[in-house]
């Protein structure tokens, strides 16, 4: 599998950049992977009510990326993207 790296931009002074919050209190984070070429957005749960830690562990996530990258996964399969074959679809007369 190859290997993605970050691309990030930061806004100056804001310590929660990459960081949102769902509806039952977790941190997440975002972020974009680069290889070959292609791009990957990537959201993760921090696993985290605590805004401290949150940052903690987005700012060890994004160090172990920039220093080893991260391994790209193959895609999930899109729902309904394997369309059925024309046999299917032809009436019988």
């Amino acid at each position: 599998m190859p290997r993605g790296y970050l691309s990030i931009r930061s806004a100056p002074g804001n310590r929660l950049h990459h960081l949102y919050q769902n509806n039952h209190g977790f941190w997440w984070v975002h972020y974009t992977l680069h290889w070959d070429g292609r791009k990957r957005r990537i959201r993760r749960s921090l696993k985290t009510k605590n805004v401290a830690e949150a940052i903690r562990r987005r700012d060890d996530l994004f160090e172990r990326i920039s220093e080893e990258g991260e391994e790209i996964e193959d895609p999930p399969p899109v729902l309904g993207a394997e369309l059925p074959s024309k046999e299917v679809f032809q009436c019988q007369a």
